[in-house]
């Protein structure tokens, strides 16, 4: 059986066995395989050649005398691609690749298949990409502008390559740009392009830059001209036939001071010919031009604003929040002052200027005491009167109005003698408080598991209690029906943590 190119020319001694060294080629083989195509070509094999656009499609077609020649051109898997020889009598035997090379296939045309991504590349080839490093140049148009600095481009079936740039540098992010063509070559598992990306960066940076420098030449002679009082020259071109906004060179500063020629006529602008608009700090004149009509933007009359003679600008003159503190006279801070509330010393603001949700009042009490409680609270579906449980905290707060509301919070640490539940409640009375008189407000019921074993109690309420009169808010604690003493601040053996950990009441005038 004849030696094929993929034999001839492997990388490896052992073919895919990088440890078995580099292969060195014998010229034999060479001959071998040349030969072989020079005798296809002189006896007119591959013109009378059976061609199969799949190896598959070849591989299921035996009908054919042993020595004869075949040809797959357009196997998605480019290495199946080739010249191949039959083996065996017609009906039998199999086909055997001779090469992978095909005569004229040097130009490979590839297109997106759809299925790529941003920055991996999918293409179809036609003809089929033939196997080998460097056999074909490959052309396509890049279908999306890169992410990445590293891009891959899959054709066929293959194997992604890498693409680099000439120099073998991955592209830069923007480098490759939808539209644009690109040709190369496969090398490895990389596709070098035929041009240094790099090189066209550069290009393009400078002329963007050629570009920009001519604007700002043109910007700077037109504020010249306008400094110097002149009609300068703001934009000029040709209508497209649609109202759009134009950029200007410079800032008229008024519509006034703008002179629009359309045709070689002049636009009035008390008949809405044209306007002054801004997007951001920029400039624009909106119109509308007729299509192919010449259209030319110029602006002047530039007037100097001398400085104001003291004591001539007055309040409507004044831009909002303009005027500091140190602009402000002693009188005029004293009638201030007075409007908003404050003393003299700018420190307090009355209850009625300010906001909703603020604390208006507020006044606290504390209990450090480790003293027995013994009167009990009972444990049942009533609300503890006031004549239940023992007094430990008591605050009094004048309410400011009759629509604000008190809120009320009760916290400390509790022990009790025996198992069963500790309860504190909070009380609310005074003359013409709203609600029912000697009930709980509030109420907090924690068990102790364990005898003198500390817990957490406490309780918080809201509530508007509807009179300015003085309202007395108190706390009481003691045992359920199971007995036993209550002890804050410690156990019942004593205090702990010398009072600093005291049971507190804090009441807070909100207003409404």
């Amino acid at each position: 059986m004849a030696m094929t190119a993929a034999e001839a020319l492997r990388d490896y001694e052992t073919d895919g066995v990088p440890s078995s060294g580099p292969h060195q080629t014998k010229k034999a083989d060479l001959r071998n395989v040349i030969g072989g195509i020079e005798i296809l070509i002189n006896a007119g094999g591959i013109g009378s050649a059976t061609w199969k656009s799949t190896k598959a499609l070849l591989t299921a077609d035996l009908l054919h005398a042993a020595g004869s020649v075949a040809i797959v051109y357009s196997d998605t898997a480019s290495v199946n691609n080739g010249l191949y020889v039959k083996a065996g009598a017609s009906g039998f035997g199999s086909w055997t690749q001779f090469t992978t090379f095909l005569p004229g296939y040097q130009f490979v045309t590839a297109t997106n298949d759809g299925s790529g991504t941003t920055n991996a590349y999918s293409m179809d080839t036609s003809p089929r990409l033939p196997a080998g490093d460097g056999v074909a140049l490959i052309e396509f148009v890049v279908p999306a502008t890169n992410t990445s600095t590293t891009v891959t481009v899959t054709f066929d079936t293959d194997a992604p390559l890498t693409i680099k740039t000439a120099s073998g540098n991955a592209p830069s992010i923007g480098g490759l740009i939808a539209g644009m063509p690109v040709s190369g070559v496969k090398i490895g598992s990389n596709f070098y392009m035929r041009s240094d990306q790099a090189s066209a960066a550069i290009q393009t940076a400078a002329e963007a830059a050629v570009v920009a420098a001519e604007g700002f030449r043109d910007q700077a002679e037109a504020y010249a001209d306008f400094a110097r009082n002149n009609w300068a020259m703001a934009a000029s071109g040709i209508g497209i036939g649609a109202e759009s906004d134009i950029p200007l060179l410079l800032d008229p500063g008024s519509v006034n001071n703008m002179m629009v020629v359309l045709g070689g006529v002049l636009q009035m602008v008390s008949q809405g010919a044209y306007s002054l608009v801004y997007v951001g700090a920029d400039a624009f004149v909106r119109m509308t031009v007729p299509i192919g009509v010449p259209y030319e933007v110029k602006a002047g009359n530039a007037v100097t604003v001398g400085t104001p003679s003291d004591g001539t600008i007055t309040t409507p003159k004044l831009a909002a929040d303009a005027v500091t503190a140190a602009k402000i006279s002693a009188a005029d801070a004293v009638a201030i002052r007075t409007k908003i509330g404050v003393d003299a010393a700018g420190l307090a603001i009355v209850a009625s200027r300010m906001p909703i949700g603020s604390i208006v009042d507020s006044a606290s009490n504390s209990y450090a005491a480790n003293a027995n409680l013994s009167t009990v609270i009972p444990r049942d579906d009533t609300p503890p009167l006031v004549a239940e449980g023992t007094q430990i905290l008591s605050v009094v707060i004048t309410p400011k109005s009759t629509t604000n509301k008190l809120r009320c919070r009760f916290r400390g640490q509790a022990a009790k003698s025996v198992i069963g539940s500790i309860i504190s409640a909070i009380f609310a009375s005074g003359t013409g408080i709203s609600g029912t008189a000697g009930e709980a407000r509030a109420v907090d019921m924690q068990t102790a598991g364990t005898v003198d074993y500390t817990v957490s109690i406490g309780c918080e309420v809201e509530f508007v209690p509807g009179t300015t009169n003085a309202v007395t808010v108190t706390v009481r604690v003691g045992p359920d029906a199971t007995g036993g003493n209550v002890r804050l601040n410690g156990t019942t053996a004593g205090r702990f943590l010398g009072g600093v950990s005291a049971a507190t009441l804090v009441v807070e005038e909100i207003k409404a």
